[in-house]
């Protein structure tokens, strides 16, 4: 994909390869592989809240059955006699809601749960509850049915007694071994772990291990590692500290290793534990009473042991109920928690590990009021994010939304501009201005153009026979087809021959190069600077010290240089190009290096963007092209190749940076036709397509442009058995040939070889600059829009070849805009007038139907 930007080489119309359908006028994004594509996929979004429990919840647990594509929440249901429930329901990925079956009461014998965990065996397709109640730990084994989201329930297994205590994360799957890990605390003193193996809808244990001793330990949550193959308990140690341990399962046994911190000190119950299986590590949030009890979260490193740090707040306000879990599709930590600094609301946020520590996307409130006890759930099916809580503004009922992450194919970088669809042409039409003089002295010759797209001016170098041959230069505005200039300055002020003039988009300064006759006929360049409608220039400056003919510049935008090229009268006339570094208003070169070692005429060079190279064209007794690599202050040639096998003149060389290709127009000296070949590029080498005629009859002081506007090269000429009229000629490049329309005279008058041109991206006109036979050889312009008629536009598809408008183009295919109006890209694809999220700028009206596209 080319670079936008301020070098006239690069267009604000860019042909590239169609990812799906391409509308016609629709915003276009750049993808990964190239490509280019409408908008699709959703924004972030939160869908409506579900209930699936008409009555206060406590110390919600959750996990996903992948075998019935279900969620599944478990409760003790404090609106009825804190019953333990289980209930699941199935998600519609389509509206972002969620089904939900009848609540299964999990406890039969008895009331009062205290506490509920669970979650699936993916080997089985089978829940593992594990809770608390009348002093005691039980387990069942749970089966969903997917045809009414209802649950059936295996045999109560009790697993120790006591007054037991344990968190909702307290019972997890290990996908390695098919074992579940149970961790809980009795009666304030031993904490215990088991291995649970489920087999029908039966379950077993192995041998208790005790991990921590007369201590009392709550709010248990777990993680697999499967990085390390290991789990990792968190808890809360005495109301003192948040700690946790690593936990390896081995058969139907486990051990602990010792426990380390993840925040010394005071610490609140309001934790949450996920592991990040893109980075393996773990990331731990929680409440800071140390700290405000501000949100925060640090990142765990399992070894033999898990090792904390780089905590880092993520909600500056009180945050309590906080979980997490890790989302693979985002790769983010997803976060829920009550905001004290927000009303109390649920609040999502997502944190990314990055270098080793934690970044974190903008907080989100996804309830209107106070709500709590919330427990985040990853739904693979849907790729989305459950979060289940009890929201105080439905007297405290369970209920669950679904996060929607943001699958937008859309962001601000990869936005390039509106599609302008394939263009079907019947005919092609020129437009030419009315002829405006830019010098009245008389014999102006040697007209050498350049825009500058810093001040979005065309400049017009000449040489002034009526002033002594002055090297000349004048500053041109063009407004619609008409052009109209400054006052002539003077850049060099001895008798100039052989110009060349080129805009260094970096530096912002146009450089001429020239032959210096009062100087030795030496090789000199100077720096010019546009400021309004005039233009001043530093220093000359030598760059061959001896005699040059043949003088063509190129700028590299790739390398910032300008590259001179020409004969070099003092080495037998080789061809030479050296390379010049702008500074301020001047320029510094290089070492001159020689890229044909035989006497070189008609010498043109070009920038190559697609390639970074510089192209040069000449003739020695043939035609003859080759390609130069900037580096640094030198250039470097491969071998010149024969583009002509017989004597070639008034040749010049342009490159089209839609189709990739360079095309050099030349005089066939043998035939007397107007010529050109297509050249593509390949590493320093160059190779070419067919010969196509442009002109019929003898053409001289060729001077071809690209015109980004229409994709198309066109070339400027005399036409010598035209009364001499300046002509011009619209190109088409396919593959690695051109074709032409019908040369168009600009100007019925005799040019006496003196026509040059140059391409206004601004305008998206073609300047053209000639002298006047028939009005004192004056120097004159005029402004030519090549066009189209018989338009018709419409939808690219799958891999064909799309127009994209891009920065600084008219977008001249919409309907309904307000001129002066910025419009910014929506998630659906369209134009709209407020940002949307992600907030992309599309570009500024002009017209119901025209948008200056980022502009």
């Amino acid at each position: 994909m080319r670079i936008i930007g301020n070098d006239p080489s690069v267009p604000r119309q860019t042909q590239e390869v169609a990812s799906g359908t391409l509308p016609n006028g629709k915003p276009v994004v750049v993808n990964a592989d190239g490509t280019v594509s409408v908008i699709s996929g959703s924004a972030a979004a939160f869908g409506a809240q579900q209930e699936f429990e008409d009555a206060a919840i406590e110390n919600l647990s959750g996990t996903y059955d992948t075998t019935n594509d279900r969620i599944v929440f478990v409760y003790p249901d404090a609106g009825n006699s804190y019953n333990g429930k289980v209930v699941a329901g199935q998600v519609d990925n389509s509206n972002n809601t969620i089904s939900f079956g009848s609540p299964v009461r999990v406890n039969s014998a008895f009331t009062g749960i205290t506490s509920i965990s669970v979650d699936f065996d993916t080997s089985n397709g089978k829940l593992l509850i594990v809770y608390v109640g009348n002093s005691k730990i039980y387990a069942k084994v749970g089966t969903v049915d997917s045809s009414d989201n209802s649950i059936s329930l295996g045999s109560r297994v009790e697993i120790d007694s006591g007054s037991v205590n344990m968190g909702p994360g307290a019972c997890k799957y290990d996908p390695d071994t098919g074992k579940f890990l149970l961790v809980y605390n009795i009666d304030g003193g031993d904490s215990k772990g088991v291995v649970a193996t489920v087999s029908g809808t039966s379950v077993s244990f192995g041998t208790k291990a005790t991990w921590e001793s007369s201590a009392n330990t709550s709010s248990h949550q777990m993680v697999y590692d499967t990085g390390s193959n290991k789990f990792v308990v968190a808890f809360l140690y005495g109301g003192a500290s948040l700690r946790c341990r690593v936990a390896t399962v081995s058969g139907t046994d486990v051990s602990f290793s010792n426990a380390t911190f993840i925040k010394n000190g005071a610490t609140s119950n309001h934790f949450g534990l996920a592991y990040d299986s893109t980075n393996n590590k773990i990331v731990a949030a929680y409440s800071d009473p140390g700290n405000s009890n501000y949100g925060t979260a640090s990142i765990g490193t399992v070894t033999t042991t898990c090792d904390f740090s780089g905590a880092t707040v993520f909600e500056s306000a009180t945050s309590q109920e906080v979980d997490a879990a890790f989302n693979p599709t985002t790769g983010a930590v997803d976060i829920a928690y009550k905001d004290a600094g927000n009303s109390q609301k649920g609040t999502f946020i997502s944190a990314t590990i990055s270098s080793g520590s934690l970044t974190f996307n903008t907080a989100e409130a996804f309830t209107t009021g106070e709500a709590n006890v919330f427990h985040l759930v990853y739904d693979p099916d849907t790729t989305k994010m459950i979060i289940g809580f009890r929201d105080h503004t439905t007297s405290q009922n369970g209920v669950a939304v679904i996060r929607q992450p943001n699958t937008l194919n859309l962001t601000s970088e990869n936005y390039i501009g509106m599609s302008s669809g394939p263009i079907d042409v019947t005919s092609q039409t020129e437009s030419i201005g009315s002829a405006v003089v830019f010098n009245s002295t008389g014999n102006t010759t040697k007209p050498h153009l350049c825009f500058d797209t810093n001040s979005n001016k065309t400049v017009i170098g000449f040489v002034d026979n009526a002033v002594s041959e002055k090297g000349t230069a004048i500053v041109g505005t063009v407004s619609g087809t008409s052009i109209s200039f400054g006052s002539e300055t003077v850049y060099e002020t001895s008798v100039t021959d052989f110009p060349a003039m080129v805009f260094d988009s970096s530096n912002n300064k146009v450089i001429v190069a020239y032959q210096d006759e009062g100087n030795n006929d030496y090789g000199t360049a100077a720096v010019g600077t546009v400021s309004g409608t005039s233009i001043s220039f530093g220093t000359p400056v030598v760059f061959e010290s001896a005699a040059v003919q043949h003088v063509s510049l190129a700028f590299d935008s790739n390398s910032n240089k300008v590259v001179v090229s020409y004969a070099d009268n003092g080495n037998s006339e080789h061809g030479t190009a050296i390379v010049g570094t702008v500074s301020g208003t001047s320029i510094s070169f290089g070492s001159a290096a020689v890229f044909q070692s035989a006497q070189s005429q008609r010498i043109n060079s070009t920038f190559d963007s697609s390639n970074n190279k510089v192209v040069i064209a000449y003739r020695t007794s043939t035609g003859q092209a080759v390609v130069g690599t900037v580096s640094g202050t030198s250039i470097s040639f491969g071998s010149p190749v024969q583009f002509k096998d017989e004597l070639t003149d008034e040749l010049d060389i342009v490159f089209d940076s839609n189709a990739n290709k360079v095309v050099i127009a030349y005089l066939n000296g043998a035939g007397s036709l107007g010529l050109a070949k297509v050249g593509t590029v390949s590493g320093t080498s160059i190779s070419f397509g067919a010969e196509a005629t442009f002109e019929s009859d003898t053409v001289y002081s060729i001077s071809p442009v690209f015109d980004s506007s229409i994709n198309k090269v066109v070339i400027v000429y005399q036409d010598a058995d035209n009364s001499n009229y300046g002509t011009s000629a619209v190109g088409t490049i396919s593959g690695t040939d051109i074709t032409f329309e019908t040369p168009t005279v600009f100007a019925s008058v005799n040019v006496y070889s003196s026509v040059g041109a140059t391409f206004d991206s601004s305008n998206n006109k073609v300047v053209i600059a000639y002298r006047d036979g028939s009005n004192s050889n004056y120097g004159t312009s005029v402004v030519m829009l090549p066009g189209f008629t018989d338009i018709t536009r419409g939808e690219v598809a799958d891999g064909g070849h799309a127009l994209v408008d891009t920065q600084g183009a008219i977008a001249d295919n919409q309907t309904g805009l307000t001129p002066a109006q910025s419009y910014f890209v929506q998630n659906d694809g369209t134009l709209g007038t407020t940002a949307a999220d992600p907030s992309v700028f599309a570009g500024t009206a002009v017209s119901a139907t025209k948008l200056i596209v980022k502009g």
